[in-house]
Parts: C-alpha cells; sequence; structure tokens
C-alpha cells in the first residue's frame, strides 16, 4: 500500500491581497474604459443631433436631480466602507450600512428604468424608445444597474464573513481595502453619470 503526501503551499496573506487588488483595479479599467465611451457616445449623439433626433419634439426626459438620486447611495456607500477600514470597531455596523445603501439604489436605479417617461406605447401594445437621450440614458442606467448588483455582492460577502470568527487579520484587511477600491470607483461612476444625464 502507498502512502502519498500532498504539499499544500500557501502564499502570505498581503501576496493574496496585492493579487486580488490587482484584479479588481484591473476590472476597473476595464469597466471605466466602458463608461466613458457611454458617455462620450452621449454627448457625440446630443451635439450631432441629426434630424433632431436626440430629443424629437414632444419627447419627455428626465429631470437633472434624477441621476443624483441614484448616485447618492453610491457615495453613502463608498463613504460607510471608509469609514469601517478607519474604524475597525465600527467595521460590521458600516459594512451593514453600506449593503444596505447599495441595496436602496438598486431599488431606485430599477424604479427610474421601469418608469421611463420617454417609451413610446404604440396600438398593439409593442412600446419604442424616442430619440438618441432615450438610448444612452438606457445605456448609463444599465452601468448603475451593473454598479449596483455588482456592489451589493461584494457588500453581502462582507457582511457575512464578520460574521466568521476565524479570519486572518491581515488578509481581511487587504479584503476590505480591494472592496474599497470598487466601492469608490462605483462613487465616481455613479457622480459622472449624474453629471452627464443633468445636460439633457
Amino acid at each position: 500500500m502507498t502512502h502519498t503526501e500532498f504539499h499544500i503551499h500557501h502564499d502570505a496573506p498581503e501576496i493574496v491581497g496585492r493579487r486580488e487588488r490587482l484584479g479588481v483595479r484591473l476590472l476597473i479599467v476595464a469597466d471605466g474604459a466602458f463608461l466613458f465611451g457611454m458617455i462620450f457616445s452621449y454627448f457625440y449623439l446630443r451635439n450631432l443631433n441629426t434630424n433632431n433626433g436626440w430629443l424629437p419634439e414632444g419627447a419627455k426626459h428626465f429631470s437633472a436631480a434624477s441621476g443624483w438620486v441614484v448616485a447618492a447611495p453610491l457615495i453613502v456607500a463608498a463613504l460607510s466602507h471608509r469609514l469601517g477600514l478607519m474604524r475597525r470597531d465600527l467595521a460590521r455596523a458600516t459594512t451593514i450600512l453600506t449593503l444596505l445603501a447599495l441595496l436602496v439604489g438598486l431599488y431606485l436605479q430599477w424604479h427610474q428604468m421601469a418608469h421611463m417617461p420617454f417609451i413610446v406605447h404604440d396600438e398593439g401594445g409593442g412600446a419604442s424608445f424616442t430619440g438618441g437621450y432615450a438610448s444612452s440614458w438606457i445605456l448609463l442606467a444599465g452601468a448603475n444597474l451593473f454598479h449596483f448588483i455588482l456592489g451589493g455582492f461584494i457588500a453581502l460577502g462582507l457582511v457575512l464573513r464578520h460574521g466568521r470568527t476565524h479570519v486572518d487579520p491581515t488578509l481581511e484587511l487587504w479584503r476590505g481595502r480591494t472592496a474599497g477600491s470598487w466601492f469608490t470607483w462605483i462613487a465616481i461612476a455613479g457622480i459622472a453619470s449624474a453629471l452627464v444625464t443633468s445636460v439633457v
């Protein structure tokens, strides 16, 4: 009978943390390129306005404040998480607050998308969007929705990890900082989207 031994190599928590943070930063770069491409398209179509196609006559649009309503929970989530990193005694409470802020923002963004004022319903029961503004707004709202979903998933993971008793404190600190990079980015992205959609 042969006996096989397995030697499992464990990297240091700092190495694991740096690797995870690099992955999130690459995701932020890719997401940022996509977001700023949509922002460019928004202003390009707005300034081109071929045949008055940006916002046709009689077409409705969201108010300038609507983008800020959705950006506010992203800002609260980023600030709450940052506070939890600075004050470890508040980490559990701030992690829960971060999750709640993202869930509220998810609902607000979904509500906006479900009640778009620029949908035109025809007699056959179909619906269409009016103009380039509507199409651009949908893309930016979809990006926000993606940020809320992924951010909420990360925040939920952090809440569940706080319930565990045996967690390496160094690795936990790195993971908190890594999540903080994502929360900061989605807050910046939400502010950028709000600024863009303030200009109709």
